[in-house]
């Protein structure tokens, strides 16, 4: 009952989340943390803005501005958006704070090998992923 509760939660938070923004600012944001009795592994994840404008609630969700709406609509649309931002702000710290629990734990049960492994493999696809960016922002300025 516990975990389909908070994969519920999960998958709500992230599903308002994702349909509350425009396709073009739904970027991973990334974050590095070292896990507790491992130093040197870093997990990458998708985490909470908190450093969010303020004034981000001020938009419509994904495809509401293309069907009319009204000024009044609108300004409805803002203030339910606003009424929810922080509540919003604070579930999703609380899962990104969750899933880094997770991945320590897990980690944790990897012999020392196995975490020295992982730290390789997270290393080359951090730098796989870095050489794409740079060739990805190289033919945008070509």
């Amino acid at each position: 009952m516990r975990k389909s509760l908070i994969f519920s939660l999960a998958g709500l938070v992230a599903f308002s989340f994702a349909a509350s923004l425009p396709a073009q600012t739904q970027e991973k944001s990334k974050t590095t943390t070292k896990s507790a009795g491992n130093t040197g592994v870093d997990s990458t994840r998708k985490a909470a803005d908190t450093s969010k404008d303020a004034k981000d609630y001020r938009r419509v969700p994904q495809y509401f501005g293309q069907v009319g709406l009204s000024d009044d609509q609108r300004e409805k649309i803002y203030s339910i958006r606003e009424k929810y931002a922080i509540q919003q702000a604070k579930l999703e710290e609380e899962l990104a704070s969750m899933q880094d629990k997770i991945m320590r734990e897990c980690e944790a049960v990897l012999l020392p090998e196995q975490r020295n492994e992982l730290t390789k493999l997270r290393g080359e696809a951090k730098a796989k992923a870095k050489a794409k960016s740079k060739a990805k922002s190289a033919t945008k300025k070509g």
